[in-house]
């Protein structure tokens, strides 16, 4: 094949891809021949921009759960109730109660009160746990603990000084305290 024919060739499929890509309107038909290769035009696509995702719908905010209200205690917060030794008073941390033969000292209250005790009843520290009965005598301690729910028999309690928790939440809890 001839170097000028080549030339030419090319030249014109050239030519004939400019023409298709810019457009008055005019419309220029060709039929390739079967030696020049022919290649298509493609106008360039305008790239789309990317889907926009939908914003979720605006969440209602969770409700705060509604605290229980605290159960009154017989005694309210008189701490001057336990001084005969029997008394059901709501406790704050960092509580100091005096008791017939004794002190009772309350620390923070969480899941669990610790307490230090001491006097006529013995003493020590240790913590108070809801639906546990704890005893204090001279000469030694018990405990006795529910094995499900519902409140402690006073059949439980001993001679002695009797620790209980009835109620235990947000700080606070309740003390029965009981001497026999």
């Amino acid at each position: 094949m001839n170097l000028a024919v080549t030339r030419t060739a090319v030249l014109a499929v050239a030519l004939l891809m400019l023409a298709a890509c810019g457009s008055s309107g005019d419309q220029v038909a060709t039929t390739p021949s079967a030696s020049v290769p022919t290649a298509s035009a493609t106008t360039p696509s305008e790239s789309s921009p990317a889907p926009t995702p939908t914003p979720a719908p605006p969440t209602k905010p969770k409700p705060k759960p509604t605290p229980k209200p605290v159960p009154k205690a017989k005694d309210g917060s008189n701490y001057a109730a336990c001084s005969d030794s029997n008394c059901e008073v709501l406790l704050r941390p960092s509580t100091t109660l005096r008791f017939r033969g004794g002190t009772l000292k309350i620390g923070k209250i969480g899941k669990f009160v610790p307490f230090t005790i001491s006097g006529r009843y013995g003493g020590g520290s240790g913590q108070l746990a809801p639906g546990c009965v704890l005893n204090f005598r001279p000469g030694g301690t018990g405990v006795a603990c529910r094995t499900g729910t519902g409140s402690l028999s006073r059949s439980l309690d001993k001679p002695g000084l009797n620790l209980r928790l009835p109620y235990i939440g947000g700080g606070r809890a309740i003390l029965n305290l009981r001497a026999l």
